[in-house]
């Protein structure tokens, strides 16, 4: 697709008046950036969200303007419904922790982007691109975003981020009061690097069984996943901040812990292996010397019983990544599973497209007591699509995560409700 970054307003008025003809063919999507925290308007995110649109959209015809203002807006022929929601979903996703994506109670915030159908919206469209020209030229601040919307202050909220090993949880990004914690600085972040770098990491290593569960039949152990818990090693290393609060400062300590992880495991190869297991493991760790490392002292026999979890917001993030790690791990014989799945994303993804081998889904009480409900029958179409001996039902929590998943015919499962079963003597909770 063609991209314009320079002079984009008035290349966008262009195309759009070149396609009055055959309007009908072409879909354009208007997404207001311009009202993204600053934080999030950075020209490297800018960047991605024009790589996730080429990405999807490579093999269709039309363009990807990003304004002056850093709204972008996407222009392509013959799209479909689901495509369009796809790519909305992707971009809104990589965004997650900004308040334009999401409102403080998760729901999709309408602000984010609009939808034109040119065939019956070209005269409309190509008015809102001309007021956009205009304000460009005359550089008023008041009518910055396309449509001459007032572009309202923002301050950050608590949004999605990652719980102890990784999953959605609330995180405040700037609002050090939203979990009563103190705030990780980059600073604080670097005595933490040197705490890990000499503690014993083995005291907050966990393991907890996914395990296959048929109506009728006994539960049993398929593999255990291991992961440091973060709530722990906060206390291990006396750690005086809230080591969730700052999502990307987040981010570096889990590469960070990645490593520790497989030197661990390097080194002791007959402590961990002796069982199949699984890692959450970064792709910038996959794709890393160290893990090359680890690889390389892994006996081949032994790598076709772990599996490597990759969090779906690194797909997000930068497909191409995702896509050289997931091919490279693959190939070297391990299994991929795509981690950190809700209800919502699980339905926006394609496995034959993206080749992972297992899932995993979120358990969501709130919406298991209707299963002929529109959003569970959405789930079970995308199970059946998926494969439902390749989805992993994980946090649950109850006997009714179970009902649920096996209604949905998913037979594999992990959480606090299985771990109960597994191991009813066991003091050290997951």
């Amino acid at each position: 697709m063609l991209t314009a970054t320079k002079d984009a307003e008035v290349k966008l008025l262009e195309t759009v008046s070149n396609l009055e003809a055959e309007s009908s063919h072409w879909k354009a999507i208007h997404f207001y950036f311009s009202e993204l925290m600053e934080h999030y308007r950075s020209e490297y995110q800018i960047k991605i969200a024009v790589n996730l649109v080429n990405d999807l959209l490579k093999s269709s015809q039309g363009g990807i303007f990003v304004l002056s203002n850093s709204d972008m807006v996407v222009i392509a022929r013959g799209i479909t419904k689901n495509v369009v929601e796809k790519l909305i979903f992707q971009l809104r996703y990589l965004f997650m922790d900004d308040p334009l994506a999401y409102d403080s109670e998760g729901a999709e915030n309408p602000d984010f982007s609009e939808i034109y159908d040119l065939g019956d919206q070209w005269s409309t469209f190509f008015d809102l691109c001309k007021k956009r020209l205009t304000a460009t030229r005359r550089r008023d601040p008041a009518t910055e975003s396309a449509g001459g919307r007032p572009k309202p202050a923002r301050t950050a909220e608590v949004k999605p981020g990652k719980d102890d090993k990784g999953a959605n949880v609330p995180v405040s990004i700037l609002n050090d009061a939203a979990k009563g914690g103190k705030l990780l600085t980059p600073a604080k972040l670097v005595n933490v690097e040197r705490d890990l770098s000499n503690a014993d990491l083995s005291v907050v290593l966990r393991r907890q069984p996914v395990c296959a569960a048929v109506p009728s039949m006994m539960i049993r152990r398929v593999f255990d996943e291991l992961y440091i818990n973060i709530t722990h090693l906060k206390q291990f290393l006396k750690v005086d901040a809230d080591l969730l609060s700052n999502r990307w400062l987040f981010k570096y300590l889990t590469q960070l812990l990645d490593d520790r992880m497989i030197d661990m495991l390097r080194r002791s190869p007959a402590r961990f292996f002796e069982l199949p297991i699984s890692l959450n493991l970064n792709v910038e760790t996959l794709l890393s010397n160290r893990f090359a490392e680890f690889d390389a002292a892994i006996k081949p026999a032994t790598k076709i019983s772990i599996v490597i979890e990759i969090q779906v917001a690194d797909v997000f993030t930068d497909m191409g990544a995702f896509l050289a790690a997931k091919d490279y791990v693959q190939k070297l014989g391990y299994r991929v599973c795509l981690d950190g799945l809700s209800t919502l994303s699980f339905t926006q993804i394609d496995r034959e497209r993206l080749g992972f081998d297992l899932a995993k889904l979120q358990w969501n009480a709130d919406i298991e007591s209707d299963l002929k409900s529109k959003e569970n029958r959405k789930v079970a179409d995308a199970i059946k699509m998926c494969g439902p001996n390749r989805i992993i039902l994980c946090r649950c929590d109850s006997r009714a995560a179970l009902d649920y998943g096996q209604a949905l015919g998913i037979s594999l499962f992990q959480g606090r409700f299985l771990d109960s079963i597994m191991n009813p003597t066991s003091k050290v909770e997951n």
